[in-house]
Order: structure tokens, then sequence, then C-alpha cells
């Protein structure tokens, strides 16, 4: 009777770690690719742009109108036609932005172009221009790093047709913890 008791317990234990597992991949599998509609407001400039708010990253934006925003745990997309801008958030343990990049730059095949320090609502910046060879083909991406409380926020894209989005989503970003 003891041996049918032990044997119920393991029984009823794998059973709820099971099912804790399956809520788990349940959950990282409705959560992985949202795609979300943003309100949309009124820009000073008298475009309109949409408010977008990640909670896994911890930011917001204001995307122009017309683009559809794809969100994941690690990243999101910002899609218009065929191309899009990619944001993305590193931890880091360096304590400033210059000493990441340097590393980050000594790791990768990436050769900086243009590169200024810039002001994003306060936050240590920058904005550059790269060169980047991915599987043979050159890339010239327009990069924005924004570096707060050791995390760091990468916003790029590879279309030139969206570096005027690009700077306009950079210069709404709000850190929002």
């Amino acid at each position: 009777m003891k041996h049918t008791k032990i044997k119920t317990n393991h029984g009823l234990t794998i059973i709820i770690v099971f099912i804790f597992l399956f809520g788990i991949v349940i959950y990282l599998v409705t959560n992985a690719n949202k795609t979300y509609a943003p309100q949309t407001n009124m820009a000073t400039n008298g475009g309109k742009t949409e408010n977008f708010q990640s909670k896994d990253l911890r930011f917001s934006i204001q995307t122009p109108q017309n683009f559809q925003i794809k969100a994941s745990n690690t990243g999101v997309d910002i899609i218009h036609a065929d191309t899009s801008i990619e944001i993305v958030r590193n931890g880091t343990s360096f304590p400033t932005l210059s000493e990441y990049i340097t590393d980050f730059d000594s790791k990768r095949n990436i050769k900086a172009k243009q590169m200024a320090n810039v002001n994003i609502n306060g936050y240590e910046s920058i904005k550059r221009y790269e060169e980047r060879i991915v599987g043979g083909v050159v890339k010239n991406p327009k990069v924005y790093y924004i570096w707060i409380d050791y995390a760091v926020y990468i916003l790029s894209t590879d279309s030139e047709d969206l570096f005027p989005a690009l700077d306009q989503i950079a210069q709404s970003f709000h850190y929002a913890p």
C-alpha cells in the first residue's frame, strides 16, 4: 500500500509538471508574434502617427501611419511595403554606450561610416551609418544605439526609403520601465 501511494505521488507530480510546461509553451506560442494595431494621433508636423508600447522590451514609440508592427519577446519589426525597421534590446555589463559599441563592433564584421552622438529624450545615444557584409552582400544600414540602464536599444533599417521614418521613430523613443 505504501508503494502505491509513492507511485501516485510521482504520477501526480509528473502530471503537474507536464501541465505547467504545456502552459508555458502555449503562452510562448501565443505571444511570440503579436501584430498590433496602434492608436492613431496627430503629429506636431501635421502627419499622422501611431502610438506603440512594447511591454516586453520596455519602450514606447510613435510610428508613421500605415506601418504594420510585428512584436515578439525579442524584438519589434515596423513594416512598410516590403521593407522594415527593426528594434532590439540587448542587455550589457558595459557602463557606457561607447564601450558597448567598441565591443559590439570587435565581434562583428561592421565598419562605422558616419557616427554622431545624438540626444534621444535625454538618453545616451549614437546615430551612425554602417557597412555590413551579410552572406557576401554589402548592406549599409542606418542605426541608432540608445543606452539606458545597462541595456542597449538598437533601431535600424537597410532601406534608405525608411531613413526618415527611422529618424522620426528614434526621436519619439521613450523608455517605459
